[in-house]
């Protein structure tokens, strides 16, 4: 492959986060993260590529050693794996560079640092099966699997940000039970997304719709609710 040409690509499979991270930090009204913030957590959100792979590796060696039904396989391995896998080392990613970050002190810092982190993710992600498999999986990963990433992450930050919310008001059992929702709720959400793609045709255009549906209005409603976490 000529150099041009795999530069073409990188461009193609890069565009379409970066669109996204675009969107969601220009709604970021009242207190606009500082870049190198921003930046770095898109770099570890790449950088987590690497122990997703891992125990992805693990679980699917662990997965064909025994003999499952069709249903109970298709679940595990497409459900469970990149669902619960993906998610949970996004979400510890999350959880360890901006909890205790000074920066975060308004509810929509969350999401939009859930957003960087998994668009970080799905940024290298996305270079991969471009200059694996050419420019047609590059468009039709900008319809589908880019948004989806950039709404799991949504969803991931808004629930971050409510427990950071919590936390600071001494609502700790509430908070515990938040933070943990941030890892659940898009680890359900991606597993299905994953899970009805490979075998279930028309139910999952719907579910998709069903879920740009509910992001945009959880987004639009994170964007309203702004405001500093401490008052």
């Amino acid at each position: 492959m000529m150099l041009s040409s795999i530069l073409f690509l990188v461009a193609a499979a890069l565009l379409p986060p970066l669109v996204l991270l675009r969107v969601v930090y220009q709604m970021d009204k009242l207190d606009r993260e500082p870049g190198a913030l921003l930046l770095a957590l898109f770099f570890r959100g790449a950088l987590a590529m690497v122990p997703i792979l891992v125990l992805e590796v693990v679980a699917d060696q662990f997965i064909d050693f025994f003999p499952w039904r069709p249903i109970v396989y298709l679940f595990l391995a497409y459900f469970v794996v990149p669902g619960f896998i993906e998610e949970g080392v996004k979400y510890r990613v999350l959880l360890r560079r901006t909890w205790n970050e000074p920066h975060f002190n308004h509810r929509f810092d969350g999401v939009v640092y859930g957003v960087f982190v998994s668009l970080g993710f799905a940024a290298v992600e996305n270079v991969l099966y471009v200059l694996t498999s050419g420019f047609s999986t590059a468009v039709v990963r900008a319809i589908f699997s880019i948004p989806g990433h950039a709404m799991f992450g949504v969803v991931m930050g808004e629930a971050m940000s409510r427990a950071k919310w919590l936390e600071v008001h001494g609502q700790r059992e509430q908070a515990g039970a938040a933070r943990r929702r941030a890892w659940l709720l898009p680890a359900v959400l991606h597993g299905l997304y994953d899970f009805l793609l490979v075998g279930f045709g028309w139910i999952f255009y719907g579910y998709f719709a069903g879920l740009v549906v509910y992001v945009v209005r959880l987004l639009r409603q994170s964007a309203r609710e702004d405001g500093p976490i401490n008052l």
